[in-house]
């Protein structure tokens, strides 16, 4: 029950974060660019990115913790993980340019924590745990 718990707090914490940055990216990614202080080029692509950010983690997200569930929670772990190597691979690379290089690095801290609290929410085992209706009459 305790792993459900930190899956459940690494949902909302999904989920949070990324309503911020999603509506940031779709509404004004001039303005987020403006904050990193890098060059505002392709911003077609932070929408883009903002858009999925509120379709896939928010609208998952919510959607499990209204009812967790191991495919949702397999989804948003991968999803997690997937967005999370991605940013860690383009900080290495250097394709940041971002001058508060300070604020990528803790978005890709953030994504990192919040995939490995997801784990358990990716793992059956973690569900046989929650009580089932008794179906005996």
């Amino acid at each position: 029950m305790e792993s459900l718990s930190i899956g459940e707090f690494a949902m909302k914490v999904n989920l949070w974060a990324s309503l911020g940055y999603g509506l940031i990216l779709i509404l004004t990614p001039d303005l987020f660019c403006e904050i990193l202080q890098a060059e505002a080029v392709n911003t077609a692509w932070l929408r883009t990115i903002g858009a999925a950010l509120l379709g896939t983690n928010v609208l998952g997200s919510w959607l499990w913790l209204r009812n967790p569930s191991l495919d949702m929670g397999r989804v948003q772990t991968a999803t997690a993980g997937l967005e999370a190597l991605a940013m860690t691979i383009s900080l290495l690379l250097g394709e940041f340019t971002a001058d508060n290089i300070w604020m990528v690095q803790a978005s890709v801290f953030l994504a990192v924590l919040v995939t490995a609290g997801l784990a358990p929410t990716s793992i059956e085992r973690t569900y046989q745990s929650i009580k089932q209706p008794n179906n005996i009459e």
